[in-house]
């Protein structure tokens, strides 16, 4: 993978809270040297304490937060030096003013900000705002097949090698199309994930 994202590229892992902390420990050392730029969400949140024996035993920077719901559940993971990248979703944890927060919190402790996204392109659009503010930048997560067809109408694009340009119209910088947000609206349908809870064998899986 590393080969065929070239010098220019980012090779991340997504641990998803999904490993214990022995086989992620494990795994971290044998991917080490192929240029991992972070781990992703290597254990559940909420036991600092699993949080720092992994970081005392992997090598490649952390990125936490992406559960986070509130500033407070990200200081611990910056004051005990395990947050390298601050993954919080602006959705989910109190909108632009309180991401710039935690990003200018992240900044005190020098961890980049590496926003969560898998909200629509509405979310998306408030997402660019904070990352074009911030000095400590790393990458926006962005999922554009989450966003149903013709609901957004947006002033920015993202192009073929994933360079986001940023919102030019008032506001966000995106129109919601209302009629086809009714239209959506009267047969929600549920989003689709490659997981399924079990593994091919049958056997349960988190992830």
């Amino acid at each position: 993978m590393s080969q065929q994202v070239g010098p220019d590229g980012m090779v991340m892992f997504d641990a998803h809270c999904s490993l214990p902390p022995p086989f992620l420990i494990q795994f971290a050392g044998a991917i080490r040297a192929y240029d991992v730029t972070y781990i992703e969400e290597p254990a559940v949140p909420g036991n600092i304490e699993v949080f720092k024996r992994i970081k005392q035993h992997v090598k490649i920077p952390l990125a936490v937060g992406e559960q986070a719901r509130t500033i407070w559940d990200i200081i611990p993971y910056l004051q005990e030096r395990i947050a390298e990248f601050v993954q919080v979703d602006l959705a989910h944890t109190g909108g632009i003013s309180q991401m710039l927060k935690i990003a200018m919190l992240g900044e005190v402790y020098q961890s980049a900000l590496a926003p969560h996204s898998v909200t629509s392109d509405l979310g998306m659009c408030a997402n660019l705002h904070v990352s074009a503010s911030v000095p400590l930048f790393l990458i926006q997560e962005y999922y554009p097949s989450i966003t149903p067809k013709d609901l957004i109408q947006k002033s920015w694009e993202v192009d073929k090698d994933g360079h986001a340009s940023l919102p030019t119209t008032p506001g966000l910088g995106c129109e919601v199309n209302e009629a086809r947000l009714e239209e959506i609206s009267r047969t929600p349908s549920k989003p689709e994930w490659p997981t399924r809870g079990r593994l091919k064998d049958g056997s349960i899986s988190d992830y």
